[in-house]
């Protein structure tokens, strides 16, 4: 047993130490000046000499300073997070320029990659320098050759920073995103988790057909059961995204969304057909009123619809505010005597309402219609509600006529302590007041943060560029760069 943990033991404790953070990471520049810090021997010799020798004539042609970094392990360390600040640490590239350029391999995390200062990103953005670790790097370091790796990437570098011509070109050849993987992507991103949390939210407040514990609603013809409608808003777009991504057509994006379009036209046409069954249902009771208030539901879903995909739910809007209208002068017969029904006009109808629905049809709060038989004289008044009116029902009369008349300031909010205030109400009916108080939030102060430049012990104030100080140049970076596994 003991001969069996030894060589285990060993092992743990080669793998801890060979862990770094920025901190342990040395910096060679400021040991021998050397651009490699190779500390667990990663590289040949030879490598890193061949390497030394590019960099410091790249830094003498261009000024541009590049750091490479070969270690064992980060450990459970975010490369990207690890590498920005290595790179501040260390001030890669002239302070005026931020022209650094880090590279990190990192053996064990089977990760390399490129960082870059702010005054790189132009010639090194991000998409050429995951190109050149995908293409000159990463299949070197499957097969176990970092020294091969290592150095084909620093000569594309070195070729794209020596050679604007052969960086425009290079540029030229990474081909940009088909509209096909752009589709994709937005689909799955945006489109179909948004139908799933959908799903849930339905399936969780009950408003599927064949909920456990459904909620009420008149217009019950209008929902769908469960698996029908994952089938339809999730599994048909699904399955059609993935036929045409297997499939060998032409522009399969392009198709895609085409048919997508034409399920998208069918699936509102199913709404459609669903809405008239509740317009049907209503109609054969002769509940005109209901079928209005219905359709009022609706107009807003169909005038998204309609902004969206103008043809032919433009159209079909319109039809719906023409079939809303039609309803509301329906013709009407006298529940007493069945005889028809006249509806009156604004003078007409205000002899039949109470000086309080008057006042709702002058505040456009509520919209009165007066049905009166010819025959036997019987008064039907249906009203319709303004959805968009800012009045509300008052507690005292019950017309919808309360408003809020009014704000009061009674102490005002500090940085230190929150204020109070009043709102004031009335009804315009019946001049009800009613005086409520509410908090007014405490006042935060605008975080002021001052940016101090301090030159760390390893980066130097100044801005030579020249590697002949044993220092890097006080460089920072926003961030850029591309980061690979294999």
């Amino acid at each position: 047993m003991r001969y069996l943990l030894t060589p285990l033991l060993l092992f743990i404790l080669i793998t801890a130490s060979a862990q770094y953070t920025v901190e342990t990471v040395p910096n060679q520049k400021l040991i021998d000046n050397s651009y490699v810090s190779n500390p667990d021997n990663i590289l040949d010799v030879a490598t890193v000499a061949q390497i030394d020798t590019l960099l410091k004539l790249l830094e003498k042609k261009t000024t541009v300073q590049v750091a490479v970094v070969a270690i064992e392990s980060i450990g459970d360390a975010d490369i990207f997070e690890f590498s920005q600040k290595l790179f501040t640490t260390w001030g890669i590239g002239q302070a005026e320029n931020d022209n650094g350029l880090l590279l990190l391999l990192a053996k064990q995390n089977r990760t390399v990659r490129f960082h870059t200062g702010y005054g790189l990103e132009g010639i090194l953005p991000d998409v050429i320098c995951k190109r050149i670790e995908r293409e000159f790097m990463v299949p070197e370091f499957k097969d176990g050759n970092y020294n091969a790796g290592v150095l084909a990437g620093l000569q594309e570098v070195n070729k794209i920073l020596t050679d604007p011509t052969y960086a425009e070109e290079l540029k030229k050849e990474e081909a940009p995103p088909s509209d096909w993987s752009i589709f994709v992507t937005f689909l799955v991103i945006f489109i179909f988790p948004v139908f799933v949390i959908v799903f849930f939210v339905k399936q969780s407040r009950g408003t599927f057909a064949d909920s456990e514990h459904p909620k009420k609603t008149p217009y019950q013809e209008l929902r769908m059961k469960r698996w029908p409608w994952a089938i339809e808003h999730i599994g048909i777009p699904v399955v059609i995204v993935v036929l045409f991504g297997i499939s060998d057509v032409e522009n399969p994006g392009t198709w895609c969304f085409i048919t997508l379009y034409f399920y998208f036209l069918g699936s509102r046409i199913h709404r459609a057909v669903r809405m008239k069954k509740v317009i049907e249902r209503f109609k054969s009771k002769k509940e005109y009123q209901e079928i209005v208030e219905f359709i009022r539901t609706q107009q807003v879903y169909w005038f998204f619809t309609a902004l969206l995909f103008p043809l032919p739910f433009v159209v079909y809007f319109i039809i719906q505010q023409v079939r809303k209208r039609t309803y509301r002068n329906h013709p009407r017969y006298c529940k007493q005597c069945q005889n028809a029904m006249a509806k009156l006009n604004e003078k007409e109808e205000d002899q039949y309402l109470s000086e309080g629905q008057q006042m709702e049809e002058k505040l456009k709060s509520v919209n009165y219609d007066v049905w009166k038989c010819s025959t036997c004289d019987s008064v039907e008044v249906l009203f319709y509600l303004n959805n968009k009116s800012h009045y509300e029902v008052c507690p005292k009369c019950k017309t919808i006529a309360f408003y809020q008349s009014r704000n009061k300031t009674i102490t005002a909010a500090t940085y230190t302590s929150s204020g109070k205030g009043e709102r004031y109400y009335r009804c315009k009916f019946c001049n009800y007041d009613k005086k409520s108080t509410y908090t007014i939030a405490q006042l935060v102060a605008a975080s002021t943060s001052s940016s101090s430049s301090s030159s760390s012990s390893w980066s130097s104030s100044g801005s030579s560029s020249s590697s002949n100080g044993g220092s890097w140049g006080g460089g920072s970076s926003g961030g850029g760069g591309a980061s690979s596994s294999w």
